[in-house]
């Protein structure tokens, strides 16, 4: 498996929209190959719907066949994702259709907010006991920075690393599944172009 995966294809790009595709690829988070039938099973989805989904995952390229077991009468075909992370470039976005930006952006923070209702809903309604374990297992940061484009590449690369080191992190007595999500944007459009003629401050305008 690849350490990191850049989306070039507008056809991987658009499946990126689609909810149950990105709930396909968040679930290998523990890096385990699964089947299509076993993937239904963990999502709670219909078997034949959620298998058109990985074929459709496998086609875009962002699965990919790693093994085959035969069980008697059966094939068994196990799909991980291509790469540990999956990152995709915003100017492909543009490029390729604006009005999708919002739907490829969203649909995973969409998908973390509902895991996030459940979670707290199960922690609500737990007694006190149960609560007990909930105690440091949430976490929060929000931040500003000021960033030249150097220095924005570097924190996501280090932010990458840190993520690749846990995700290598094995089931196992003892841990617990989380959810991480982060999204950097910009706040402020960038600095004019020197010598840019489209550009021109407002009080320069003549009236």
């Amino acid at each position: 498996m690849k350490e990191i995966f850049h989306v070039t294809d507008p056809e991987a790009l658009k499946s990126l929209a689609i909810p149950e595709r990105v709930k396909i690829i968040e679930l290998f988070e523990d890096l385990e190959p699964r089947t299509a039938k076993q993937i239904a099973t963990e999502l709670g989805e219909n078997a034949a719907r959620l298998h058109y989904h990985v074929k459709e995952l496998v086609r875009v390229g962002l699965l990919e066949q790693v093994d085959t077991r035969v069980k008697g009468s059966i094939v068994e075909k196990y799909y991980q994702p291509v790469a540990k992370v999956i990152q995709v470039n915003l100017q492909l976005m543009i490029e390729e259709n604006a009005h999708q930006i919002s739907d490829i952006l969203f649909t995973p923070l969409r998908t973390t907010e509902q895991d996030l209702v459940r979670t707290l809903n199960r922690f609500v309604s737990s007694d006190a006991d149960v609560r007990k374990d909930y105690q440091d297992t949430f976490a929060l940061n929000v931040s500003e920075f000021y960033l030249t484009k150097e220095e924005r590449n570097q924190l996501v690369d280090e932010l990458n690393a840190i993520i690749r080191k846990y995700k290598d992190l094995k089931n196992t007595d003892g841990r617990r599944k989380f959810k991480y999500f982060n999204i950097l944007f910009p706040l402020s459009p960038p600095d004019p172009v020197e010598n840019d003629d489209s550009f021109v401050d407002a009080d320069d305008q003549e009236e």
